[in-house]
């Protein structure tokens, strides 16, 4: 099988190096329709050939292809992780935002890359995903913009550790919308209370 599986990559690098990007988009629908369709069925191995497959395919895709792909890949739970993680470093948030708000199959380590490197917008969608631990709130707390604060403050599923509440009290004095999103928070730690109502006056 995985001898089968190479000779058949072989063969398709070889045809999508010829091909134009439009078939190439429209072969990474249809591969996308065969994975999908029957994901259950697949083993680990099995998953792992379609993701070598269509990284191939994405490389020069179309952009609509991308976003489609994206929609289609980031609510699932057994999809190639290759094929996410280069989704999820797209800078284009049609296709990368998806992937970043929804998807469980983003690797820690490239959620933290990301919230370290990417620009607000990525770091938004990031903002909202369930469960976010305190490494990663606080690089999107000292990398964010007003936009990534509210998404943040607003997940209550996010875990924000003191320092991070310290630095948002710290934009909250310029931004009293920060600091009223703050105060619906029930684990701001009550020794910052007392600099949270400041602000609020």
């Amino acid at each position: 099988m995985a001898s089968e599986a190479r000779s058949l990559i072989i063969e398709l690098d070889a045809a999508v190096g010829r091909a134009s990007n439009s078939w190439r988009s429209e072969l990474l629908r249809r591969v996308t329709d065969l994975l999908v369709g029957d994901i259950e069925k697949y083993s680990d191995h099995q998953i792992a050939i379609f993701g070598d497959i269509m990284s191939r395919l994405i490389e020069n895709a179309e952009t609509p292809a991308l976003v489609e792909l994206s929609a289609r890949l980031a609510r699932l739970d057994r999809v190639p992780m290759n094929v996410i993680t280069s989704l999820a470093r797209n800078d284009d948030m049609a296709v990368a935002g998806p992937i970043l708000e929804f998807s469980g199959m983003l690797s820690y380590d490239t959620l933290v890359d990301i919230a370290m490197t990417k620009w607000p917008n990525q770091l938004a969608a990031v903002a909202g995903r369930e469960g976010l631990t305190e490494t990663i709130t606080d690089l999107l707390i000292e990398r964010g913009n007003a936009d990534v604060m509210h998404k943040l403050i607003s997940n209550h599923s996010a875990r924000i550790s003191e320092v991070g509440f310290v630095r948002l009290i710290g934009q909250a004095k310029t931004d009293k919308t920060i600091a009223a999103a703050i105060a619906t928070r029930t684990d701001l730690p009550l020794e910052l209370t007392p600099f949270l109502k400041l602000t609020l006056s």
